[in-house]
């Protein structure tokens, strides 16, 4: 009696497993290669940013004196709430912060509500001319704006808005409310 073998063809479940692990461990190598490490900085600051200004914001609430300073130090964004402000330089610290701000750039504007897309930031932040938001015993809107522009401070009476590298998706809008979210305030 003559028995007859099959050999199948194919893959075994080894070789599968071997060769799907060799592919991934190639497309993380060739992932990483390719996309920069600060690809998602600028998201990460705006939500740093927004997160730490609601914080500032509650903290307003009762106080007249409560501001949020923005100050870029290099690769880092200081964030800070304050009390007692007087100016950019004479307050007393509530709460500081840094943020990782490398490949961001952050523009500032007070009554500005155009996108960040259409009307880019006027007034760049540097370490020179931090951007201060001041609120109000209501935590509403007082005044502020970047240091270095013209009329400082100015009195918020439609919105401030922060343009993260001139990007209406990863832009902040503070209402008129003091409230801070992602987006543009139109």
């Amino acid at each position: 009696m003559c028995l007859l073998r099959n050999k199948q063809q194919g893959f075994s479940v080894i070789e599968l497993v071997l060769a799907i692990l060799i592919i991934g461990i190639i497309a993380t190598v060739a992932m990483s290669r390719l996309l920069e490490g600060d690809t998602y900085n600028a998201a990460v600051v705006r939500d740093q940013i927004i997160s730490l200004a609601r914080s500032g914001h509650h903290r307003a609430l009762g106080r007249s004196d409560v501001a949020l300073i923005l100050r870029p130090n290099g690769d880092e964004l200081e964030v800070i709430t304050a009390e007692a402000f007087v100016d950019a330089n004479n307050f007393a610290t509530l709460q500081s912060s840094s943020i990782d701000a490398r490949s961001v750039t952050i523009a500032g504007d007070v009554n500005i509500i155009a996108s960040c897309g259409a009307s880019p930031g006027s007034h760049a932040l540097s370490n020179a001319a931090p951007m201060v938001i001041q609120y109000n015993e209501l935590g509403d809107l007082y005044r502020g704006g970047v240091i270095s522009a013209v009329g400082y401070p100015l009195a918020a009476s439609t919105a401030m808005r922060l343009c993260i590298n001139n990007d209406p998706i990863v832009s902040i809008c503070f209402s008129p409310a003091g409230f801070a979210y992602a987006g543009d305030c139109e």
